[in-house]
């Protein structure tokens, strides 16, 4: 039985990995291939390289580092893997309004994913500028490096006395970047004793905005970000003016798990728990709330046109072929798809013009299809569109470039 669920809809972020399409769900779409074109050793936990990686247009931008000190941030062509500059936490970098620090990887970065945390860090630009966590001894802050160069534009210490605290990106809008500060690996939930402060920055300028206590940054784009508001013993998601930091709009429902930006269409984007539990598709312009049908709560994404893509769960798992439900937006009612391979579960995790990108697990329903278990792209009916990978963790995806983490490294592949 089909359960009505009840998502948030507001409105919000055109992330760079979300391009348009003119596929429907009906319709499939060409087969892809995926050439390896190089890779490069990193020390991060392969299952961490997610918010560790952005594809800039056809450059790769990568933060490494196992702990709180001795980062390391590097940008590559995607094309060939040419390092375009490289900076190493192990010498120090002189910023405008920080003197010199160094590289700070914040965030669960080798420990992979906590249950614990809030919100993880992000790897975002906003215009030409990278903002990266930075430290010195006795401080903590951001710099804002030219994505093209790797020069820094400005700085910014959001800890000025000794403390263990480090300062994390967690969004970043069209000219605002949230930075929060909090225990070394990321803000935790209230029963930690944990006070996180989240500060906004001038993303030009390195400026301070606006900052408040109990808040973690989620998301952001244009002229609003997405937050993550503490209330005694829980979380919920909350949507302000990214400049002025005035609400536009609060939340109804408790967050029970740390909150994913899974992506976005238009001026839609969605926000899951990273448990499952809830997802909310957002719409800043008006606060009109979205509701679907789903049989369980989906691990939904996003591509244009507006379209929601989810799969209904284990009820359709033993079905044999029947793809995944998509939903155009605002309006649009759910329509099944019809090529999902019987005995395989699939989870979602990127879309990329017509191409959904995720994981395929087997469902011990059937091992006639295991051969197509690993990471690998599929249309909207549901029928699986490239070759497998195995072992690795997506990290990335753009119409013409995959990054993935593969134990000790990180990998790109050109799609055709």
């Amino acid at each position: 039985m089909l359960v009505r669920r009840r998502a948030v809809l507001l409105a919000v972020v055109s992330a760079p990995l979300l391009v348009a399409c003119t596929e429907t769900a009906d319709k499939a779409a060409p087969k892809l291939k995926l050439e390896k074109v190089w890779q490069e050793r990193v020390v991060t936990y392969a299952a961490a390289m997610k918010g560790r990686v952005r594809l800039v247009g056809d450059t790769v931008v990568v933060v490494d580092g196992t702990g709180t000190e001795s980062g390391r941030v590097s940008c590559f062509n995607a094309a060939d893997g040419a390092v375009k500059w490289v900076i190493d936490g192990k010498k120090p970098m002189t910023a405008p309004g920080t003197g010199d620090v160094r590289v700070c990887v914040v965030g669960p970065g080798f420990l992979g994913n906590s249950p614990t945390l809030v919100q993880r860090p992000t790897v975002e630009v906003a215009g030409d500028v990278l903002p990266i966590s930075v430290a010195t001894a006795t401080t903590s802050g951001v710099v804002g490096v030219d994505v093209r160069t790797g020069e820094p534009v400005w700085g910014f210490r959001a800890v000025t006395i000794p403390a263990k605290e480090r300062t994390m990106v967690t969004a970043v809008a069209e000219s605002v970047v949230l930075v929060t500060v909090s225990t070394p690996f990321g803000p935790g939930w209230p029963a930690n004793g944990q006070t996180p402060t989240t500060i906004a920055l001038d993303a030009k300028t390195g400026t301070e905005l606006w900052r408040d206590v109990d808040v973690v940054g989620v998301s952001g784009d244009g002229n609003s970000v997405v937050v993550a508001t503490r209330m005694s013993v829980f979380w919920h998601l909350e949507v302000r003016d990214a400049r002025t930091g005035k609400a536009r709009w609060t939340g109804t429902h408790r967050s029970v798990g740390p909150w994913e930006h899974r992506a976005t269409a238009a001026d839609h984007t969605v926000l899951q728990h990273a448990d499952h539990t809830d997802v909310d598709v957002i719409r800043l312009s008006d606060g009109k709330p979205l509701e679907f049908d789903t049989g369980t709560v989906p691990m939904v994404v996003a591509s244009d046109p507006p379209l929601l893509v989810w799969d209904n769960g284990v009820a359709w798992w033993a079905k044999g072929p029947n793809g995944f439900v998509t939903q155009a937006l605002p309006k649009g009612e759910p329509t099944k798809g019809k090529q999902r391979p019987k005995g395989l579960e699939f989870r979602p995790a990127y879309g990329a013009g017509p191409y959904i990108w995720g994981l395929y697990g087997g469902t011990q329903e059937s091992n006639k299809n295991d051969n197509l278990i690993g990471t690998l792209a599929v249309d909207r009916t549901g029928a699986p569109c490239s070759p497998n990978l195995q072992g690795v963790a997506l990290a990335d995806v753009s119409e013409k470039w995959l990054v993935v983490g593969r134990a000790g490294y990180v990998e790109v592949h050109r799609i055709a």
